[in-house]
Formats: structure tokens, sequence, C-alpha cells
């Protein structure tokens, strides 16, 4: 599933630069390679579910019904989000190349209803494998099981509330502890459900200190010099606090924009952020006062699209707007245009 989970990426860069050469050159070739593996991989199981037999959870462990420890099942849940991921995404690329009818795209749509859904466990979080298996660590490091969440996109606020409900459960579950890249991914999906609060938890636990000549008992936090302690340095957290606290303050989809969905009011009472990459090819920039939006900038220099339209989100609030490509429209905290300028 590692290469498939890198496909997903092919088709997220195409949809923050909107670069039709590359997603018909070089993305759709290398997705379709992947989807006829994936394909050829899954089988038909319990009730007639598409799955993947053999299946692990990364560096996970689970109590088998006998009670001896295990590791290898079928369907885990990290499997299914992926592949999901992957069906949308070739899907989504189909449609943008005029390929939908193809025998292939016509296949993924019929295999795509029947992969294995993602399941509730007794005590109402995500399952992490197909079974309802004992999770012997609660607190373990991963939350693959959350890849819908993120970096996925089939568990949403929208369309699956009752994933996200079980979402939450399981982020408590875990905890916050952890190397580094997990205190970021935590952020990152507490991001996603919109919980500012969690969010802000798991970032400001990345800034503990630690000493490199004592870490022996501890998970995550910074070194004087800012790399992110695992034990031993890892840059995934580092990467991952910009893609965490960019989630806080900006969220979107080709088609929508939601702003400081998960901005910690109290804490970050005011601030900006310039030149944020929204999904469609579109800058963001936007500026808050006392917790609440005060101005919004949008632009796009796509030649490839004269016109583009964003439905914005805030709040309680949505608004259509549909702009010139090589404009600078400028929005008040009421999602009201009052400037345009050209870039």
């Amino acid at each position: 599933m590692g290469g498939a989970w890198l496909c997903t990426h092919l088709w997220e860069h195409y949809s923050y630069t909107m670069n039709k050469e590359f997603l018909a050159k070089i993305a759709y070739p290398l997705l379709e390679g992947c989807v006829w593996f994936l394909l050829d991989w899954l089988i038909e199981g319990k009730d007639e579910y598409l799955q993947t037999n053999p299946s692990t959870s990364p560096e996970h462990m689970f109590t088998a019904p006998d009670g001896q420890p295990a590791s290898v099942g079928y369907s885990t849940t990290m499997d299914m989000s992926i592949i999901k991921e992957v069906f949308s995404a070739i899907i989504s690329a189909a449609q943008v190349l005029g390929k939908s009818e193809d025998d292939l795209i016509k296949k993924v749509v019929e295999s795509q209803s029947k992969l294995y859904p993602t399941q509730i466990a007794k005590d109402g979080s995500i399952m992490e494998w197909a079974q309802d298996f004992v999770d012997p660590d609660v607190h373990h490091r991963h939350i693959s099981h959350l890849f819908g969440l993120f970096p996925g996109h089939t568990i949403t606020l929208e369309e699956t509330p009752e994933l996200c409900k079980a979402a939450e459960v399981t982020l408590n579950n875990r905890g916050e502890e952890g190397p580094g890249w997990s205190t970021t991914w935590k952020a990152a999906s507490w991001a996603r459900l919109h919980n500012s609060e969690c969010a802000y938890q798991m970032i400001t636990h990345l800034f503990d200190l630690v000493d490199p000549e004592n870490e022996s008992n501890y998970e995550g936090g910074l070194y004087s010099n800012m790399f992110t302690a695992h034990p031993p340095f890892q840059i995934d957290a580092n990467f991952g606090f910009s893609a965490a606290v960019a989630e806080m303050l900006i969220q979107s989809s080709v088609t929508d924009i939601y702003l400081i969905p998960a901005l910690p009011r109290d804490k970050w009472r005011n601030g900006s952020v310039e030149g944020l990459k929204a999904r469609g090819n579109v800058t963001v920039s936007i500026s808050w006062s006392d917790g609440d939006l005060h101005e919004l900038r949008l632009w796009s220099d796509d030649r490839e699209n004269q016109r583009f339209t964003k439905t914005i989100h805030y709040n309680d609030m949505s608004v259509v707007a549909t702009m010139l490509t090589g404009k600078v429209y400028t929005f008040d905290g009421k999602l009201r245009t009052v400037k345009t300028a050209s870039l």
C-alpha cells in the first residue's frame, strides 16, 4: 500500500496546481498502473466485499481471539482508506481528461461501491482492523486508521459526521504522547475535525524542550536547535508542523475554501498569514482580529482558466464567488468584496 499512498499525492499535486499537462502525462499513467495493481490485489471476501488479504496496520499489533499477539489480518482500515483515495483520484482525473467512459474507470466505479467500509468499534472509535480486536496498546503512536480523515478525504464533517465522532474517540484514546511526527499528525487530524483546542494542544506539545542527553523516556518535543525529537531526530514533524498549522488556518477542496476552521481564538487572537495555497490553484491571504476574520484576499494566475469559482465558508456564512484570474479580490470579515486589483 506504500506505492498507492504515494500515488494519492499525484492527484493532490494536480488539485493544487491545476496543471493539466502534468495530470495527463505524468500523474494519470501512474494512477492507471496503481489502479490495475489494486484491482488485481483485491479479492472478494465476506459479504461480497472487496478486501485486501493479507493486511497489516503499520507497526501495530492486536490481540487475536485466542489471546495471542498478532499483526496480520485482512482489510485493515488504512488499506481500504488508501484504496478509496486512489479510486476517487483516478475517477476525478478521468473526468478532467475525458476518460470517464474508459473500461478501467467503469471497473473502478463498479468496484468502489464494494470496498470494505470503515467500521465503528464497540467503544465508539474507528476500528483499526476489519474485526473489533482487542488493542493491547491504545496509546500507540500511529493513527493509521484515521488516514481517511487526514491526509485523506473520505472522513469529513459534511459527509460522514458519525465517522468524525468515532475519529474523535480514536484520537482521545490515543492520547497526546508520541514521537514528533505523531504529534503533528494528531494536530492536523484535530484541525480537520475543526477542534481548535485539541489541535493547539498538540502544537504546543511539540514545543516542549527535550534534553538530548536525557531523553530515554521522552517522545516528541524539540531539541534546542529546533529539530524535532523522536528520538532520534526525524524531519517528518518539522514538515508536519507546517502542514498542521496550515490546516488550522485554511482547508480546501477544488471548489471550496474553509477559513480559520480550527483557529484557537483565545490563544491566537490576532494574526495573519500570506500566500497559503488552496486547492484549485488559488492563493489565499487572511488576517483576523480578536479571533474573528478581518480580511481575506484571493487570487489565481492559472493560465489555463480565465475564471474560477469558489464557495467560501466562514463560521455559518457561505458565499459563492466567481473571480477572474490575474485579479486580486479582497473581502471583509462578512465575506463581502471590498476591493479588486490587478496582480
